[in-house]
């Protein structure tokens, strides 16, 4: 290691600047044969700022705020969904653990169905694939789909657009259910306590599937559709349309749908 203060060439910037983030500022320093101490007084003349914001990735702590999630939830996807983290000693003192965008990419397209992705801005995570905005409009429609506590209190009006819908001749209690954001059993019950005498229309549970039925299944499920969206696509009941997943060869772990290969 040399001694004495010596001036910085235009090359030694030029490197520097590439590599902060990149590498650890042990090896910046004997790179270019200088002390920590220099190397850091330079990062900081010439304003380069935190390491972590130059790494072409983000921080597992970083990306479980961008994400609105615990910390925890990340780490149990490195534990058994496989998520490609990376670590990095930036000084002697931090030790980081990160993940590139392509790599968080790759993998949150093959497990999708585990993130919601209402939950974070477009583009908080650099520029997204294609897929991931209908993912989160997706998300955004399931949270209106999903039906509110059980103990949350009828309104008056609540109980006008009940009567009101009850009387179509096409209302189902799936129908009816996204409309009001109740269950099948709340609905029926609340029928029976304002003494209304209408009542939605059962949906055959025997009625088959037709090839577009299982086509629109099919695509909205991999595509990261909720399975309530998608009854109330096809109007039919939620426990329904998964069992017609499962019918067709699809297990789900942590919501993630997988078809069984089939023997030859």
């Amino acid at each position: 290691m040399a001694h004495g203060r010596r001036e910085w060439t235009d090359d030694e910037v030029e490197y520097l600047e590439e590599q902060w983030g990149k590498l650890n500022i042990q090896t910046i320093a004997h790179n270019l044969d200088r002390t920590i101490s220099s190397v850091k007084n330079k990062t900081n003349r010439l304003n380069l700022g935190d390491p972590f914001l130059h790494l072409n990735g983000i921080t597992i702590s970083r990306l479980s705020t961008t994400l609105n999630i615990h910390y925890g939830i990340i780490t149990n996807w490195v534990k058994k969904y496989n998520f490609p983290i990376k670590r990095k000693r930036l000084t002697a003192e931090k030790k980081i653990a990160y993940i590139e965008y392509g790599d968080f990419w790759k993998w949150a397209e093959a497990n999708k169905h585990m993130i919601d992705f209402s939950r974070f801005d477009r583009h908080a995570l650099g520029k997204e694939p294609t897929w991931a905005n209908e993912k989160r409009i997706a998300d955004f429609r399931k949270k209106k789909l999903i039906p509110k506590p059980h103990n949350t209190a009828w309104t008056k009006g609540d109980v006008n657009k009940l009567l009101f819908l009850v009387q179509r001749e096409d209302m189902t209690y799936p129908k009816l259910s996204a409309e009001l954001q109740r269950t099948h059993g709340a609905i029926k019950r609340k029928l029976s306590d304002e003494g209304i005498k209408f009542r939605p229309r059962y949906l055959e549970n025997h009625n088959p599937y037709s090839t577009d039925e299982i086509t629109q299944l099919e695509n909205m499920m991999l595509k990261g559709h909720s399975f309530i969206e998608i009854a109330f696509t096809l109007n039919r009941s939620e426990a329904g349309v998964r069992g017609k997943a499962e019918r067709m060869g699809y297990t789900f772990k942590n919501g993630v749908p997988t078809k069984r290969r089939t023997k030859a």
